[in-house]
């Protein structure tokens, strides 16, 4: 998003423009993919089949979740990658769901092993391993400036899991096949205010390639109908004692997320079944047929119904997400708490002039008629380096919560108050992991492409 900001859009639509873009871009890659194995008429049906499923329009008009929106357009490369056995492809793919999405990383993880080992018949065992490892291992590798922070220091914050309430978020059979089309958020039980059905063209597909699996010894069609099956089982509450017994609630916060693998390989089955028609009219009708119903089911939802009118310092003054997820353990609760200024007097009289605020670094020019304090409305947390007359705020409002700020001490007259946030080692040693990660990915490209010179 950071690209168009730069080149002059607002962050609104830029935002839109990424979620647009991830929309498209997945169909063209799975289009691509797919087209790797089967014919034009086969390709053209799964993409269309995976970019109009009713949950990726949840994504974009209901939720608005850019992260997983995004990480559509990565499964696709798996497909690609596995197809050609290329690691570059490979590489990317996964690499890209591990910075978008966790849970998706964690699916397609399970999916492709099961897949690689299961499917492919041509290689033995070590080989088969070694084309998902390999890979895999450098993927992680350029995903640890993201992920090694995350596993270090998510636990200085409130985030969890198990925040989602997991095991009371199921949804039912009957929601997956048919519930009505809302705006609002998961509830526990069936009074949700959003739709988690797969779409009734993905269950006509996935039908069809179960009864074509039991006619026809098709170990690929058959893995997809499993694979698929298995995320329908974890979405619904009867797979709660297996949540319980392999402590899934510490990976997967709503099981409804496991929708984005039944609708990918929903799409695959549906590329397979046009595939193994006889003739090439036959499969233009059935390709014609499943559009046509694809835009009769997603026209009418293929919409928001209400647009935010924010300005964009509403949201530079808040202390946390809208969930407070993600505040720090400093502050007392995970209350959001919007503030008028930057940095503000909290004791005493003065002026504040702000000289740097920048997300890492502020500076502030203190005038103080007297000895005060003064509440610099950033909240802590390990890397921030602050002055010795500084400390971290405990709460004195009963209306808001003003914990885990930066508060700090001034003596009368003029001085500079500067605070600095300085990476945590583990950050820099992601980074540099990272780093080699990218070499590493940069000379496997260009074996890749100039062999003879190696």
């Amino acid at each position: 998003s950071e690209v168009f900001v730069r080149m002059g859009m607002t962050i609104f639509d830029s935002y839109k423009l990424v979620l647009a873009l991830s929309f498209v871009g997945s169909g063209l890659l799975m289009y691509l993919a797919l087209k790797a194995r089967f014919g034009m008429i086969a390709s053209y049906l799964g993409a269309v089949v995976y970019t109009l499923a009713p949950c990726r329009l949840l994504d974009i008009y209901v939720r608005g979740a850019l992260g997983e929106a995004v990480s559509f357009i990565f499964p696709p490369l798996l497909i690609w990658g596995f197809a050609k056995r290329s690691w570059p492809i490979l590489i990317l793919g996964w690499a890209g769901l591990f910075l978008t999405h966790p849970v998706a990383s964690a699916c397609f993880s399970a999916f492709f092993l099961g897949y690689i080992l299961l499917v492919s018949e041509r290689e033995s065992v070590m080989t088969k391993l070694k084309l998902f490892f390999g890979p895999y291992l450098v993927a992680l590798g350029i995903a640890a400036f993201n992920l090694l922070p995350t596993l270090a220091l998510t636990k200085y914050t409130y985030y969890s899991p198990t925040l989602s309430d997991t095991l009371d978020m199921f949804p039912t059979f009957s929601q997956l096949i048919h519930s009505p089309w809302g705006y609002g958020v998961s509830l526990p039980g069936q009074n949700d205010g959003m739709s988690f059905e797969i779409g009734y063209v993905q269950w006509i597909l996935l039908v069809i390639g179960l009864l074509a699996s039991l006619k026809v010894k098709a170990r690929e069609m058959r893995y997809l109908i499993g694979a698929c099956l298995v995320a329908i089982f974890f979405i619904m509450p009867i797979s709660m004692p297996v949540y319980k017994l392999l402590h899934l609630t510490a990976i997967i916060d709503f099981p409804w997320r496991l929708l984005m693998c039944t609708i990918f390989a929903t799409a695959w089955i549906g590329a397979q079944l046009i595939e193994q028609l006889p003739n090439r009219s036959l499969k233009k009708t059935f390709l014609i047929i499943g559009v046509v119903f694809l835009f009769v089911q997603t026209s009418p939802i293929s919409h928001t119904n209400d647009y935010w009118d924010r300005n964009l310092s509403w949201f530079a003054r808040e202390t946390g997400d809208s969930y407070g997820e993600y505040a720090p353990r400093t502050r007392v609760t995970r209350d959001s708490a919007p503030f008028g200024e930057r940095a503000e007097f909290v004791q005493g009289e003065g002026e504040i002039i702000s000289q740097i605020e920048k997300s890492n670094r502020q500076q502030y020019l203190v005038k103080s008629q007297g000895e005060g304090e003064i509440r610099i409305n950033t909240t802590y947390f390990p890397g921030w380096q602050i002055p010795p007359n500084c400390f971290v705020t405990k709460r004195t409002l009963s209306h808001i919560d003003d914990s885990g700020l930066i508060g700090c001490r001034v003596p009368s007259g003029e001085q500079i108050i500067e605070i600095q946030f300085v990476a945590p080692p583990v950050q820099r040693v992601g980074n540099l992991v990272t780093l080699a990660g990218i070499g590493v990915y940069l000379w496997i490209l260009f074996r890749s492409y100039y062999p003879h010179l190696m």
